[in-house]
């Protein structure tokens, strides 16, 4: 098995370098680029990622990781080289990933459609699938000023909902 071969890469006294190589056999070419390459397609899309060169990535395996990561900065050396380019702000800003803006959609551009129709009291009670008083709850409290991680759940219904409506029903 794949997974098995890449975990016995890390060793106790070994350096990033191995777990950077079980992120790139694992997360990146069996989630990130699956993704990508996914999406693009199914836009017409041809996407070309950075920085996957073959002869990048053994230069980039090569480096000492003093070059790579610190206690402040994450993927140190990219941002080194681009830090003439970079405005402060940019270069001094901790790494973040894209995430989608759930939240900020549920309360504005979706908040009729959850609370209208794909989540609606009547709708839910008359679909007979889930709890009204749990979908309920789970409403009030994504609306409320401390929603926790409701949007998971919250999406999960959206889809569903939809699909429901457009199968189903």
């Amino acid at each position: 098995m794949e997974e098995e071969y890449v975990f016995a890469c890390i060793h106790k006294d070994g350096d990033i370098n191995e777990v950077l190589y079980t992120d790139v056999k694992m997360v990146l070419t069996q989630d990130m680029l699956r993704k990508v390459d996914a999406m693009s397609m199914a836009n017409s899309l041809e996407v070309r990622t950075p920085f996957l060169d073959h002869r990048l990535v053994n230069f980039a395996f090569s480096l000492p990781p003093a070059f790579k990561i610190n206690s402040e900065m994450k993927k140190k050396i990219l941002q080194d080289t681009f830090r003439k380019e970079l405005p402060t702000e940019i270069y001094n800003r901790p790494k973040h990933g894209f995430e989608v803006p759930l939240m900020s959609w549920f309360r504005n551009e979706l908040r009729a459609t959850i609370e209208d129709d794909l989540l609606n009291d009547d709708f839910i009670e008359e679909q007979g699938i889930f709890n009204v008083a749990a979908t309920k709850a789970l409403k009030n409290k994504l609306f409320s000023n401390n929603p926790e991680e409701t949007q998971a759940t919250i999406w999960a219904l959206i889809v569903f909902n939809t699909w429901w409506k457009r199968i189903m029903k």
